[in-house]
């Protein structure tokens, strides 16, 4: 029985809620969607679309914003500043397991000892210092590799075997070594780079 006048109760209540208010069932006040004009009936809008979506960067490396040039010797550009393409190459010397001997800033070298014949399954190890140069060249950055000179081949004492006097390894081969090594680091710029 209570169950019955609960529901009485509750009927009569939403009966007296639903009175005659016009403010309920005038719909003037609420918002339309705007209207479009069509200027000339029948003809086919089109749209341009002068947007841009930007290029998903690569996860590791820095993609186009480096590349090699064609000349002779080859040359690694950076689209960097020279004080960051400084930074990115020390990072890509130590990412790629190339020692760094030595380093002056303030000329742009780097002083490295590199195996251009080293593989996963050789046992050799001919290493020699090549010189690093870093330059700046507008909004890019160039980085040169050349073969270091005797003095600085001795200076790396014990860590490096002079090639040039194996009748195998030539001083051409060992020359050959700094468009390697800069291919190497090319590679690993592009496509490796991690940053710490």
């Amino acid at each position: 029985m209570q169950s019955i006048i609960k529901s009485f109760l509750l009927g009569i209540m939403l009966v007296s809620c639903s009175g005659n208010d016009s403010r309920y069932r005038d719909t003037q006040m609420l918002e339309h969607p705007p209207e479009i004009t069509i200027s000339k009936p029948g003809a086919e809008l089109r749209v341009i679309d002068n947007s841009k979506i930007p290029k998903k960067r690569h996860e590791a490396g820095l993609g186009e914003d480096v590349y090699m040039t064609t000349s002779t010797p080859p040359q690694l550009r950076i689209k960097q500043s020279l004080d960051d393409a400084w930074s990115t190459l020390g990072l890509a010397l130590k990412q790629s397991g190339i020692e760094i001997t030595d380093r002056e800033h303030d000329k742009g070298l780097y002083y490295v000892l590199y195996d251009p014949e080293k593989s996963f399954f050789s046992g050799k190890h001919n290493e020699a210092i090549y010189v690093l140069t870093v330059e700046s060249d507008g909004a890019e950055t160039v980085v040169s590799a050349i073969l270091g000179n005797a003095a600085e081949q001795s200076s790396a004492g014990g860590r490096s075997k002079k090639r040039g006097a194996d009748k195998d390894n030539s001083s051409e081969q060992l020359a050959d070594g700094a468009e390697k090594l800069l291919q190497s680091l090319y590679e690993s710029i592009r496509d490796d780079l991690k940053e710490e």
